[in-house]
């Protein structure tokens, strides 16, 4: 029963650190954004805990900064959009309100527009950077409908592909717990391991 305790711990850690890996490789931000969301949603269905897509978060930006040279605007991008994605998890799947797939496409939706304009206004009011900060409102405006447009669409699509994910990954685990234990103990080694080759 302990062992089986520490499956879906493991599962966190493993699916933030492929989000972290998806950081290394790189791509379009809208991709990555994809992938991050995919992750985030699959992690949520396995720990529905406010703070838990937080958590992920903040492991998938110490999986980036360990591997390679820290880049704050970057990191920042990642931790907010798990605030975000935590903050419309937590107020849409919460309690009693089992996570449907209604309910993942539109945590999906508002994650990408509201990681946006955390982003945003965090980069031009807070940290005063100067890309941002020269840009005001007008910006953020410019932020929230060009980036934001297209997270809400990728968030529409692939939230609900991660409810879907971490549902399947449960019923695995439920089957076969020592194996599927071991099976996120060691694709998370390998991703740290393969952290260095790729960063």
């Amino acid at each position: 029963m302990r062992r089986s305790g520490l499956f879906r711990p493991l599962c966190l850690l493993l699916l933030a650190s492929a989000w972290g890996m998806g950081e290394l490789i790189g791509g379009e931000t809208v991709v990555l954004t994809a992938w991050a969301l995919l992750m985030l949603a699959a992690a949520r269905v396995l720990v529905n805990r406010p703070g838990s897509s937080t958590v992920l978060a903040a492991i998938a930006v110490l999986f980036k900064s360990v591997h390679t040279a820290p880049f704050f605007c970057h990191l920042a991008g990642i931790a907010l959009l798990g605030v975000a994605f935590d903050l419309a998890a937590s107020l849409l799947w919460r309690g009693d309100r089992r996570p449907t797939l209604l309910r993942a496409a539109l945590a999906g939706v508002v994650s990408g527009p509201l990681s946006c304009l955390l982003f945003a206004s965090s980069m031009i009011w807070v940290f005063e950077q100067r890309h941002w900060a020269g840009g005001g409102l007008e910006r953020l405006g410019e932020h929230l409908l060009g980036s934001g447009s297209r997270g809400a669409l990728a968030g529409l699509i692939v939230v609900p592909l991660g409810l879907w994910l971490g549902r399947a990954v449960a019923r695995q685990a439920e089957g076969q717990p020592r194996a599927a234990l071991g099976a996120a103990a060691a694709a998370s080694l390998a991703l740290w391991a393969l952290g260095p080759v790729i960063g």
